[in-house]
């Protein structure tokens, strides 16, 4: 704001003085200049907060710019979690770009996606079993092995695992006795197995 007088003066130095405000003001909100991008992440089995602070530091990516103020402040709407699957999920955020006089600028909205593509792994495989024949089929042996999936062990960083195996019956071999080979799968809370 600045007062200033304005001063007619004719030939003769006969003068008159007017007096005005000028007033700078800044009505005009911010642009954004790039819009926010999402981001899709590999999931880390810590919430991978590093990226994700980093993403919401940098306004997404987003850039706008202001006439009258480079001094920016940036705000945000959202930021809820919703699960996709296991420890898999994703937020929606949209970014704002303030000026210091209060004007706002529209918003720019990106989801940042931490996703579970990778299957578990086995750190120790399953093992053959010979059971001695103890004439009613060694269901208690053969359940026993099934359910402790051959001993085989996995782990997944992201999500916890849940074992299935594809047998069906022993097949016959002399008397009571028989052989199956079976196959142990993985798989986590997204499908990976």
């Amino acid at each position: 704001i600045a007062l200033i007088t304005f001063t007619a003066t004719d030939e003769t130095l006969n003068s008159v003085s007017s007096t005005a405000t000028l007033t700078i003001t800044d009505t005009r909100a911010p642009v954004i200049t790039r819009a926010a991008a999402s981001q899709s992440v590999r999931c880390d089995g810590n919430g991978n907060t590093e990226a994700f602070s980093l993403w919401m530091d940098t306004h997404g990516g987003a850039l706008a710019t202001d006439s009258c103020d480079a001094n920016l402040v940036w705000t945000y709407t959202g930021g809820t979690w919703t699960t996709i699957c296991g420890n898999s999920k994703e937020t929606t955020v949209t970014f704002y770009a303030a000026d210091a006089c209060g004007n706002t600028s529209t918003g720019t909205t990106a989801t940042f996606i931490i996703r579970d593509s990778t299957v578990p792994v086995i750190t120790k495989p399953a093992e053959n079993r010979t059971v001695d024949c103890d004439g009613a089929g060694n269901t208690t042996a053969l359940t026993g092995w099934l359910s402790n999936h051959g001993g085989a062990v996995a782990t997944d960083a992201c999500n916890s695992v849940t074992w299935s195996h594809n047998f069906t019956a022993l097949e016959p071999l002399c008397g009571a006795t028989g052989t199956t080979s079976v196959t142990f799968t993985a798989t986590d809370d997204c499908g990976n197995k």
